[in-house]
């Protein structure tokens, strides 16, 4: 069934602004890499909510980032859409673990190498132990750093489960281990799927759906952090996908 031509005028305004702002982010792209951490978490939030004002998607934050305190955290969170990178760094800039094939995007893979984003061949088993020596000197140093556990993206209603490889860096680090749970949903707060980014889904058809809705909401929770000194990275795992799934049951239900 065909949209209604307002819908069509929506989301041609819609895209015409989010040309000029990725137009922008190209500009910062440039001197990104030179600039101070401290300045590049700042353009890093206002371009992040930038996109979401542009996509007319509200954030809401709940609970309270480890990070905002100043102790190194590994943010751990489940994964729906390519919209969760931002989602995140609106509240806690980070620099994100992402599969290698995100390097390959057109023109967004660009821009996330300049990011800062650190990329794992998950075809190369050997690979996470490369990406953990690195993640740990990050987390050693104070950066937040946030990754996708489950390695692909799913939508709320299945259960997330976390690969533990990768956690193995906080470990190494006695950092924190946050869970993050990501919700999208309509203004009564039901699930809503514009921004699922799963399966046969291509990113051309993802960004319509989105640019076609109305309104769309994302509630980003940080739940309790976990110490991550000396424990078991399987364990971990387990710790904070049931975090995780717990609060998206709680948002599935209402």
């Amino acid at each position: 069934m065909s949209r209604p031509p307002y819908f069509l005028i929506l989301a041609s305004l819609r895209l015409t602004r989010l040309g000029i702002h990725i137009f922008v982010a190209l500009i910062l792209a440039s001197v990104y890499p030179s600039l101070k951490s401290s300045t590049q978490r700042l353009l890093m939030r206002w371009w992040s909510q930038g996109l979401f004002n542009v996509l007319n998607v509200r954030h809401l934050t709940h609970g309270q980032p480890s990070q905002v305190s100043g102790v190194a955290c590994l943010f751990v969170a489940n994964h729906i859409s390519w919209l969760d990178i931002f989602a995140v760094n609106i509240a806690t800039p980070a620099c994100f673990v992402a599969k290698s094939e995100v390097s390959q995007w057109p023109v967004l893979g660009w821009l996330v190498q300049r990011s800062g984003t650190l990329f794992v061949r998950r075809a190369v088993r050997s690979d996470a132990v490369r990406v953990n020596t690195l993640v740990s000197s990050l987390l050693q140093q104070g950066r937040a750093i946030a990754l996708f556990p489950q390695g692909t993206s799913t939508t709320p209603e299945q259960a997330v489960h976390f690969h533990a490889p990768l956690l193995q860096s906080a470990i190494a680090a006695n950092a924190m281990v946050q869970p993050v749970a990501i919700f999208y949903h309509d203004e009564q707060g039901a699930r809503h799927d514009a921004a699922a980014f799963v399966g046969d889904t291509t990113f051309v058809q993802s960004l319509w759906k989105i640019v076609c809705t109305p309104t769309l909401r994302v509630s980003v929770s940080y739940l309790p952090p976990m110490d991550a000194t000396g424990q078991d990275r399987r364990a971990l795992a387990a710790s904070a996908q049931q975090a995780v799934n717990v609060r998206l049951a709680q948002h599935c239900q209402r």
